[in-house]
């Protein structure tokens, strides 16, 4: 988030929340295109020199409602969670009709604004690839997944799984999206814990 330090009267934390969210909002029904300054300033209901005056582009804004967006359910898997675990996250994440909507136009802004993937990769998506080596070691060890597995195996699996449900039409549910997650699992020799 690239904001601009001013000297003066003391910024009101009110007003950011409200253009973030503004923007958030924007960014879901318009895309990144569709959402200006000057739209998010009326959406906020502050002047469009109060959005200037805290990032210096459209780019740097929806960076920051982006980072914005991210809250318990968006930070990175904690340390020790099983396969069983993350796939139940991301299937409860995947089946929220608004967080859908907000990755498929971030995806969809990939060619016109990069950085705005770019943020999403490094903020969002690569602290859980990143904790997938772990994950699967632990599966491993467990014996819920074969001794040669690889982790990147599972991180492509995911991935893809991932980006189909993005692109379905249809709204899925939290437990068909889990169902499918794991009977792609199943298919590389996971075997869950019994409930």
């Amino acid at each position: 988030m690239a904001s601009v330090e001013r000297h003066g009267r003391p910024r009101d934390p009110g007003n950011d929340a409200a253009i973030l969210e503004a923007a958030l909002d924007l960014l879901i029904e318009r895309g990144a295109a569709g959402t200006s300054i000057e739209a998010v300033a009326q959406r906020a209901g502050v002047a469009k020199l109060t959005v200037y005056r805290r990032w210096r582009s459209k780019d740097d804004l929806l960076m920051a409602a982006l980072e914005h967006a991210r809250g318990a359910d968006l930070d990175a898997p904690p340390a020790g969670q099983s396969v069983d675990e993350l796939v139940s996250s991301i299937a409860e994440l995947l089946s929220q009709p608004r967080f859908r909507t907000l990755m498929a136009r971030v995806i969809g802004a990939s060619v016109d604004y990069p950085d705005l993937v770019t943020a999403y990769r490094a903020r969002y998506l690569q602290p859980r690839l990143d904790a997938l080596p772990e994950i699967a070691r632990r599966a491993i060890d467990a014996g819920q997944l074969p001794g040669e597995t690889d982790p990147g195996v599972i991180s492509d699996i995911l991935s893809s799984a991932i980006g189909f449900v993005l692109l379905h039409q249809e709204e899925m549910t939290a437990a068909e999206i889990e169902g499918r997650l794991r009977g792609l699992l199943r298919h590389i020799g996971y075997q869950a814990v019994p409930t």
